[in-house]
């Protein structure tokens, strides 16, 4: 779980700002203020597992969304040559943003132990990478610079690395100043608890949800018969619970011989295309439809024909599956659109009833009319 995200010179932010989900205590208060399964508590802080980030269009909200997944994207993703140069998003509204580091920095959880994760980069380099075992202070895991005279990283391993002198020594020879330490970890075969669980934990447990995310057949029909099962049988509990007559759906395996579509005059670019995509020259892919119960008996319609509210509370609660089963803090970015505020407050609440080591920030626009 995450206690504290913090970025500077980010793209619109330009200063440095904090994203906490540290639960407030208001002074004179009742520690009741905030009902319970709103927050788990770890080390006597009270880590909420629901946030809610309201602004109208530019405020931000989106690009601190992104900045989270920036962060993940350095952590575990080492660049395929070694010439590459790290992405760098810097603030561009002034004239010396642009040459200065971005800087980024995540508080968070492991079961109940607290890490804390530090990353500068600009546009040549990882200036500097820090991973610390925080408890009454700061201890070192590792702490990665840039020697300028010899142009080289430099790794400095504390007392919290559990890596052998050898370990160590091959993890800075590989660490190159455009791979952040722990992507490297991650490529290689040596062994660490400490960094192994940091890197699952950046590579598993943090997650940006959009609405243009994989279609719904897809994620209904994973090839994973016993989760595809439980989930099948929690997703139709809710859609009753929330009051739509959906009682069941079906996928299905469907294709497309590219040879139709020319025979039917279809535009060459458009038949390159496909034949790029599918070079077999079969198109598959998976048709969705929910079978509703009316009074008149169960009848089926294709997704397509599902009102938008409707598709996008099954998305949610699909969403809401995952971030529990697989403890995620996750970005929800605008995808709630046409959901009954009733349903949807229902939705949260159950998410919350459930909800253990696992966070969501759900991303909500102001409307002026």
């Amino acid at each position: 779980m995450i206690e504290l995200f913090t970025i500077k010179n980010y793209r619109c932010y330009r200063e440095e700002t904090e994203l906490s989900f540290i639960a407030s205590k208001k002074e004179g208060g009742k520690n009741s203020d905030l009902p319970p399964v709103w927050f788990k508590e770890i080390n006597g802080k009270r880590i909420l597992r629901m946030l809610l980030c309201v602004g109208l269009n530019g405020t931000g909200k989106s690009k601190m969304f992104s900045a989270l997944n920036y962060l993940r994207m350095l952590a575990i993703a080492k660049p395929q040559k070694p010439t590459e140069k790290p992405e760098y998003r810097p603030f561009l509204l002034d004239e010396h943003s642009s040459n200065e580091p971005t800087e980024l920095s995540l508080v968070y959880y492991i079961k109940d132990t607290c890490y804390h994760y530090y990353i500068k980069v600009s546009n040549e380099r990882i200036e500097e990478e820090e991973l610390n075992l925080k408890k009454n202070r700061l201890v070192r895991i590792y702490q990665r610079k840039h020697n300028v005279k010899t142009d080289t990283v430099s790794i400095s391993f504390g007392n919290a690395c559990d890596l052998s002198k050898s370990d160590q020594h091959d993890l800075e020879v590989n660490t190159l100043s455009n791979s952040s330490v722990l992507s490297v970890f991650g490529s290689l075969n040596i062994d660490s608890q400490v960094l192994s669980d940091n890197y699952n934990f950046f590579e598993n447990h943090i997650s940006l949800i959009r609405r243009s995310d994989k279609s719904l057949a897809d994620k209904l029909q994973t090839g994973d018969a016993e989760k595809d099962a439980i989930m099948k049988r929690l997703l139709l509990r809710l859609l009753k619970d929330v009051g739509t007559n959906i009682c069941d759906y079906i996928v299905e395996d469907a294709s497309l011989n590219i040879s139709e579509l020319i025979e039917n005059g279809a535009p060459d670019i458009i038949v390159k295309a496909m034949l790029e995509q599918y070079p077999s020259g079969t198109i598959t892919h998976k048709n969705l439809r929910f079978v509703h119960s009316t009074v008149e008996g169960e009848r089926a319609l294709d997704s397509g024909l599902e009102s938008l509210g409707t598709i996008n509370i099954i998305r949610i609660l699909i969403v809401l599956y995952d971030v529990i089963l697989g403890k995620k803090c996750s970005c929800i970015d605008e995808i709630e659109y046409g959901i009954h505020t009733k349903a949807l407050a229902f939705i949260l609440k159950m998410y919350l009833t459930l909800a253990e080591d696992c966070q969501i920030i759900v991303l909500r626009m102001i409307y002026l009319c």
